[in-house]
């Protein structure tokens, strides 16, 4: 009795009523459609995570990749990537785009390499210490000229993380028909520890030296953008041999192996015998 009367009381509640008239209400309206671009609960959370995922890294068509020198670089605007087979130091060779119908210019170019022991900064362990030494032994080298160095400069380098050094100076030369001479040396990457075994030591610096002169002076700002560019790079490895590809068939012009030749020969490749000299067979004793 006091079940029934109970359950009778809330058929005729009057908050209870009206929340299952609301609920029936809902359930007979139709569904409208969605509004075009109102966002969806469930579908749209997902898309949105999906929009979200991290982009690739944006394309740089200036880059270049020199498997050589174990580095890529972004090309400076306004040079181009030259001949570097007659290089005497560095992997890669940059000059001035020469204008149309001219020659480029002859007294300002870049050099770019690994920093190795062909180079007397690469036994140097310290940045600040390797980029003097290179500036120094680099101007003595393409600038034989008497003179005295000026405007001497240090500047610290990070190329994404890896550390670096330039140093710049310019050369007052004796003799006043020549104008002063310039040149700027970087060194980024991380130093061979001391003490590691010989066979181990890979470099992991590279080097730019940009020369120039005052009449195509050394744009200070570029060969800092250009170092400090510098990414370590190595070749991707060449693809694996298919197993399914057809084995060539012997070249039919191809001498035939001496039977001579030490080792004897191989297993499986037949052997010229004439008649005359081939071997009798014996039977068993």
């Amino acid at each position: 009795m006091l079940a029934a009367r109970q359950a009778a009381e809330e058929l005729h509640d009057p908050f209870l009523v009206r929340a299952r008239h609301l609920g029936e209400a809902a359930l007979a309206r139709p569904r409208e459609p969605d509004a075009e671009g109102a966002p969806v609960p469930g579908r749209d959370a997902w898309r949105g995570r999906r929009a979200h995922a991290p982009a690739p890294p944006p394309e740089e068509p200036n880059r270049v990749n020199n498997a050589a020198g174990g580095l890529s670089f972004l090309v400076p605007e306004g040079w181009e990537v030259n001949d570097s087979t007659q290089l005497s130091y560095g992997q890669a060779l940059l000059t001035k785009i020469p204008p149309p119908g001219g020659q480029a210019p002859t007294d300002t170019s870049v050099l770019l390499g690994r920093l190795d022991l062909k180079l007397f900064a690469g036994a140097e362990t310290d940045n600040t210490k390797a980029a003097q030494r290179l500036a120094s032994d680099m101007g003595e080298f393409f600038m034989p000229f008497p003179g005295t160095r000026i405007n001497q400069e240090t500047v610290q380098l990070d190329a994404d993380g890896l550390p670096g050094v330039a140093s710049y100076y310019e050369v007052k030369f004796t003799d006043p028909n020549k104008p002063n001479g310039q040149i700027w040396a970087g060194v980024v990457g991380e130093p061979i520890a001391p003490g590691t075994p010989r066979g181990q030591r890979t470099p992991q610096r590279w080097f730019v030296v940009w020369l120039g002169t005052a009449d195509n002076p050394v744009p200070k700002a570029e060969a800092v953008a250009l170092a400090q560019s510098i990414r370590p790079y190595s070749p991707p490895p060449p693809p694996a041999p298919d197993p399914n590809a057809p084995v060539p068939p012997p070249d039919p012009n191809a001498p035939p192996p001496d039977p001579n030749a030490p080792g004897g020969p191989r297993v499986g490749v037949p052997v010229p015998v004439a008649p005359e000299d081939a071997p009798g067979m014996l039977p068993p004793s």
